[in-house]
């Protein structure tokens, strides 16, 4: 990052540096170039995994408004600056999971003797492992080798975690980590009546999941899903056994729609989330229904 900051303001000001001339235009396009980068470098760092992805000052998505920019930026500008725009279009096309085309663009600025050569193959080297990772395939025959696939990922993701520790490439590795977590509780959850206490595994697996992955940007988004398959667990309840009939338990229903308001509060009593509405309607929705499975039982 700070080579191609380093390169731009060099070209700036050798462009400053001879006042005489009339043809300084023609180092405008750098300038452009530079207020493009700029900010965008500096926000790229930003940690992936805690944090959402950053918008730029008109509220768009960094990397995608960045890509978009570059690109108009090269139709304007043929040949001029390519390792440094190719350079940045990889970093937007990295941080957006779009490895394939960031690899290619690494590979090019590798091919070329400019001074981000060096840099660029080294991540595109870092990115071949994280298409490896992903590419892996898995089982689909067995539930159980399926999440066993799963786990395999999981710990193929902590040993670059580990390995680029401090590094913006830490961070996507926890980002992709995370959503193989997330991939496990929803194979669970969807093959639960396939496995032996299916719910328990559920449970056992999102309560990972929330403990695990507590600093992450997505944890309200987690907790409510987590509340959700608890009201679910309700709902299948009262439709399994007549609320008005003897066999009906309303301290079963009880106990699961507790564990779902629980989740639920906790989203509720953060604030400046956008979940925070969503949580609030469905405690409101379940407490009407733990009230009407109250009154049919008596």
């Amino acid at each position: 990052m700070i080579a191609i900051t380093l390169t731009l303001a060099l070209i700036l000001f050798a462009g400053c540096s001879s006042r005489t001339s009339p043809i300084e235009a023609r180092y405008v396009p750098a300038g452009d170039l530079l207020d493009i980068v700029k900010d965008f470098q500096r926000l790229a760092k930003e940690d992936t995994y805690r944090f959402p992805i950053p918008k730029d000052v008109t509220g768009v998505n960094i990397m995608k408004a960045t890509l978009v920019r570059l690109e108009d930026y090269e139709k304007k500008n043929r040949g001029k600056f390519i390792d440094i725009v190719q350079f940045n279009k990889a970093l937007c096309l990295e941080r957006l999971r779009e490895y394939d085309q960031a690899a290619s663009y690494y590979r090019k600025v590798a091919e070329t003797e400019g001074r981000l050569g060096t840099e660029a193959a080294k991540n595109a080297e870092i990115i071949d492992f994280f298409l490896r990772i992903l590419d892996k395939p898995l089982a689909a025959e067995d539930p159980f080798q399926y999440i066993a696939g799963l786990d395999e990922k999981v710990a193929a993701w902590n040993e670059l975690i580990k390995k680029h520790q401090g590094t913006p490439y830490e961070y996507l590795a926890r980002v992709e980590e995370e959503r193989v977590d997330r991939a496990k509780v929803a194979f669970v959850e969807a093959n639960r009546y396939r496995l032996k206490e299916g719910n328990q595994l559920t449970i056992l697996g999102y309560s990972q999941l929330v403990t695990k992955h507590r600093q992450s940007k997505n944890i309200h988004r987690y907790l409510i899903d987590f509340g959700d398959f608890y009201a679910l667990l309700a709902k299948e309840y009262a439709a399994q056994y007549d609320p008005e009939g003897l066999v009906f338990d309303l301290k079963a229903v009880d106990q699961f729609a507790k564990s779902a308001l629980r989740l639920y509060t906790e989203v509720v009593q953060t604030d400046g989330i956008v979940e925070k509405i969503e949580a609030q309607g469905k405690i409101e929705a379940l407490r009407g229904l733990l009230e009407k499975m109250t009154r049919l039982n008596r």
